[in-house]
């Protein structure tokens, strides 16, 4: 065997083993897939938009601290943003679970509110925006 062919040999040979390697570590991958419990499998991904016939609704109603209604108000639930309508209020249809759902208007103090929703109802939530006061005025 001549030097040529005994490079073309071990060229070969780390080739088979570089493929036998990655098949390895693939069938380790899946093998510890498989063997999670259920709860801690990854879970395929799914669309924002509920299936049909699951979809629930809800209901943002925006008021100050007197009560009265606040229009344009910016209303932000994960993956969607809406405004308050002239009557302070705005609508998503979202699949059931619990969201942080984010409020927020010049002039007033900003809030976090946690809603959970349940399959096939409307689910209506008010909030209450409390006014910040003035700015004080730079001194001359």
């Amino acid at each position: 065997m001549n030097n040529a062919q005994k490079l073309h040999d071990t060229k070969d040979f780390c080739s088979r083993r570089r493929r036998g390697k990655r098949f390895f570590l693939a069938f380790l991958a899946a093998a510890a897939i498989l063997a999670m419990p259920r709860g801690l499998r990854p879970k395929p991904q799914q669309s924002a938009a509920p299936a049909r016939g699951e979809g629930t609704t809800l209901e943002i109603v925006v008021v100050d601290e007197e009560g009265k209604r606040l229009p344009d108000v910016l209303v932000a639930v994960p993956a969607f943003r809406s405004t308050t309508s002239q009557a302070g209020t705005c609508r998503f249809s979202l699949p059931p679970g619990r969201y942080s759902i984010l409020i927020s208007k010049d002039g007033y103090r900003g809030r976090r509110v946690s809603v959970g929703i349940r399959p096939g109802q409307t689910t209506k939530q008010r909030v209450k925006l409390q006014k910040l006061p003035p700015a004080p005025t730079p001194k001359k």
